[in-house]
C-alpha cells in the first residue's frame, strides 16, 4: 500500500483527507507539529508528502524531505488558497497544490492525479481518454478572451489540462469552452479550478454543463474508451 505523511493542524482537513486518501488505497499518516513530521519522514519511506499552508513552519518540512534519501520519490503537495501566489509555493518545493476549501468531491479529484504520479498507473474503470484539444478557460463573469489552454485528460467529471507560463484564473467558478474531436458543436462547461502542478498542468472539475453537452460527452467518452479496451487487449497498451 502507498504510504504518504499529512501535515496540518486543522481537523476538517485531517478528517477529509483521510477519508479520501483511504478511498483511493492509500494510507496517511497525520502529525501537528513539523519537528515529529520530519523525524517521522527521516525513518520511514512516503509517497506523498502533504503540507498545509496555514502552518507556519510547513516549509521546513519540504525542505528537509528533498534532502532525505528515503522520500526522493515522495509527491510533495501543498494545501493553499486560490489567491496564494503560485511561484512563491512552487519555489519551496511543492509539485502540485490543492486548492482550498477543500470538500470530499474537490479532494478526490485532485488525488487522482496524485495517486497516478505516485503510483505510475491509473484507476481502473474511469472512463478518462488522452486528449489533444485545444480549449479557453476564463472566470465565469469576465468578458475578455480568457487563457487558451490544451485539454491532455477528458472524463464526466472533469479534465486535465496544459498551460503556457502565466496565472490560471482562480475564481471559485470558470467557463471552459471546447470542441469535441470531430464535432462542429462546442461545450461549454462550468468549472472549478482544483489542483494545480508546476509542470503546467492543472485539473479542472465540471460543475455544471448543458444536458445535451453531457450526454454528447459521454457518448465520446464511452466511444473512445472501447478503443482504449481494444488497444489494451491486443497488446498495444494505452
Amino acid at each position: 500500500m502507498l504510504r504518504s505523511l499529512l501535515l496540518s493542524r486543522d481537523d476538517d482537513t485531517v478528517r477529509i483527507l483521510k477519508r479520501c486518501f483511504k478511498d483511493l488505497d492509500v494510507d496517511l499518516e497525520h502529525f501537528s507539529e513539523t519537528k515529529v513530521a520530519v523525524q517521522k519522514a527521516a525513518e520511514l519511506r512516503y509517497d506523498a508528502i502533504v503540507v498545509d499552508d496555514e502552518v507556519e513552519d510547513a516549509k521546513a518540512l519540504l525542505e528537509r524531505v528533498m534532502e532525505l534519501a528515503s522520500c526522493t520519490k515522495a509527491v510533495r503537495i501543498a494545501l493553499a488558497h486560490p489567491a496564494a501566489k503560485m511561484d512563491s509555493v512552487f519555489k519551496i518545493g511543492t509539485q502540485v497544490i490543492l486548492y482550498k476549501p477543500l470538500s470530499p468531491e474537490r479532494v478526490r479529484h485532485g488525488l487522482r492525479a496524485v495517486r497516478n504520479l505516485m503510483a505510475r498507473e491509473r484507476r481502473r474503470g474511469a472512463k478518462r481518454v488522452h486528449t489533444m484539444i485545444s480549449a479557453r478557460l476564463s472566470p465565469r463573469q469576465s468578458r475578455g478572451t480568457g487563457k487558451q489552454v490544451l485539454i491532455a485528460d477528458l472524463s464526466e467529471s472533469g479534465a486535465a489540462i496544459n498551460f503556457e507560463a502565466g496565472d490560471l484564473p482562480t475564481s471559485s467558478a470558470l467557463n471552459l469552452d471546447f470542441a469535441l474531436p470531430g464535432s462542429p458543436d462546442r461545450i461549454h462547461a462550468t468549472a472549478e479550478l482544483v489542483w494545480q502542478d508546476n509542470q503546467g498542468v492543472a485539473g479542472l472539475r465540471f460543475l455544471d454543463m448543458p444536458s445535451y453537452a453531457r450526454k454528447q460527452l459521454c457518448e465520446w467518452l464511452k466511444e473512445n474508451t472501447k478503443g482504449l479496451k481494444t488497444a489494451a487487449a491486443s497488446g498495444m497498451g494505452i
